[in-house]
Formats: C-alpha cells, sequence, structure tokens
C-alpha cells in the first residue's frame, strides 16, 4: 500500500462490528448513519452527503483508487476478505463499502410528493424511491413502512436516496403536511386515470401496505383513482402501481396527452 491507510484484518475489530451493526435499523439511527455498499453506488455518492468512512478490500486497492482518491485518508479503511464479507450485507461482495450520514428532512414540501402508506418490502421502497428520483417528485413520506435507509433499500434506490427528501411520520403528521397539495390515492376501486382530467399541482400520490391496501386514513383524506386492469389480474405489485401511476401523470395527462383506456 502506498498511503499510510488503517489495516483491518480481525472480525472483532470496532470498526468492523460497528458497520455489522448499521444493519439494524435503530442503531443506524442512534448513530445517524447508514451503509453504502457496491463500485456503482459508492462512486455516486453526492458531495452534499458527507461520507464517514470508506473500506475497501485489500486486493480491490487499485480497482477503486479512483474513488478512493477522493477522500480524506484518515477515513479510509483497508480490510481483507474475511472481514469484508461480515461487513457486507450481499452474497458476493465486491470489495467497497461507505458509511454516510443521513440527509437532513425537510418537512417544506416544496413540489409534488409520494406517499407509502405502509410499505413493508425493502425492494418496493427502494424502487418507489428510484421512481421519485426518475420523475423528479422531490419528496416522500413514509408511514409505518420498510427502513428507507436499510441496506437492501439504498441498494433497489439506485441512488435515489440521496436524491429525494425522505420523512417518516405518522399518518396524521402526513396528512396535516400535505394540506396545500391534492391528494391521490391508489385503489382498485377508484377513478380511472387514464380517463381523468388534468392532475392538480403540487400533488401528493398515495400508495397502500401490499395485502393491506390503504388506511382508512387515506381512503378519507384523498380521491381514490386506479389503474385500468384487463381483467384477467385484479391488482399490480405496489411499486409497479406507483411508478406506473406516477410515470402517468408526470409525463401523461397531467402534461395534456390523450389516452382512450
Amino acid at each position: 500500500m502506498d498511503k499510510n491507510y488503517q489495516l483491518i484484518t480481525s472480525i472483532k475489530n470496532p470498526k468492523a462490528q460497528h458497520i455489522k451493526k448499521l444493519k439494524d435499523r435503530g442503531y443506524r439511527k442512534r448513530f445517524n448513519e447508514f451503509i453504502v455498499e457496491g463500485e456503482n453506488f459508492v462512486k455516486d455518492i453526492p458531495k452534499d452527503v458527507e461520507l464517514t468512512s470508506l473500506f475497501v478490500q485489500e486486493d480491490k486497492i487499485k480497482d477503486f483508487e479512483y474513488i478512493i482518491d477522493r477522500y480524506d485518508e484518515r477515513k479510509i479503511f483497508v480490510v481483507d476478505e474475511k472481514v469484508m464479507s461480515v461487513m457486507s450485507d450481499t452474497v458476493t461482495p465486491c470489495g467497497i463499502l461507505a458509511t454516510v450520514n443521513f440527509k437532513n428532512p425537510n418537512d417544506r414540501l416544496a413540489g409534488n410528493v409520494a406517499v407509502l402508506d405502509g410499505i413493508s418490502d425493502p425492494g418496493n421502497m427502494g424502487t418507489i424511491i428510484r421512481t421519485c428520483a426518475a420523475c423528479g417528485v422531490e419528496n416522500l413520506i413514509a408511514i409505518e413502512c420498510a427502513d428507507c435507509y436499510s441496506p437492501k433499500v439504498v441498494r433497489a434506490s439506485m441512488g435515489g436516496i440521496f436524491k429525494v427528501n425522505v420523512l417518516e411520520k405518522s399518518r396524521s403528521q402526513a396528512i396535516q403536511l400535505l394540506a396545500k397539495h391534492t391528494v391521490y390515492c391508489l385503489d382498485m376501486n377508484g377513478e380511472n386515470l387514464y380517463k381523468m382530467g388534468k392532475i392538480n399541482h403540487p400533488f401528493a400520490l398515495v400508495v397502500g401496505n401490499e395485502s393491506k391496501g390503504l388506511s382508512e386514513e387515506f381512503r378519507q383524506a384523498g380521491n381514490i383513482i386506479s389503474l385500468p386492469m384487463s381483467g384477467k389480474i385484479e391488482s399490480l405489485n405496489a411499486a409497479v402501481s406507483m411508478s406506473v401511476a406516477m410515470y402517468q401523470i408526470i409525463y401523461g395527462k397531467a402534461n395534456g396527452d390523450n389516452f382512450d383506456a
């Protein structure tokens, strides 16, 4: 090693144990940190996000030198394959892992909002965050959901976690924050989104729990809308429904396109 990086070869090392414990939701909140794993994710950490540590597998230093050179030497740790395996949340670690501080959430909801009303699957959660970033939906409110900073959600968001203002709220708090937004709630028995007039902005688009659907609070608080079905199946996956509806609202009928569904 050309530089004086700190070397970790024991799985009992406090740094390694700290990373392992960051897989727990309560521990993440306590230390205000979460894990970002994988070359594509680590290299795309924005400059305004504070990196607290960077761990690189010893035999991968040359591969990731272009990432390592961006950061303070004091924040970089070199580990052996055994330690990386313990810290990693993936079956086959790629050899680079970072920790970053949470972004400070902003309760001033300028722009449109995605509301996740009890989404429990990390893959769905991460996909919706990714779709928000792709559609320019600036804010997301999570209510009794999977933790948006869990390693699985962070990976599924494909960097979207850094681009969306994520707030964790109760249902009553969320409804209060959305007082100036038009609320649209996805449900099987709502008005066909493809036959609606122009969507009011700023809007909040709500999707319910994968098995239970919308909570009663949001059934009462919003306009119920639905996606048309062929009749061969009754519903779509929560992340798929949210993504289709969001794209239609942002890039379809919301911009004046005509659909006959």
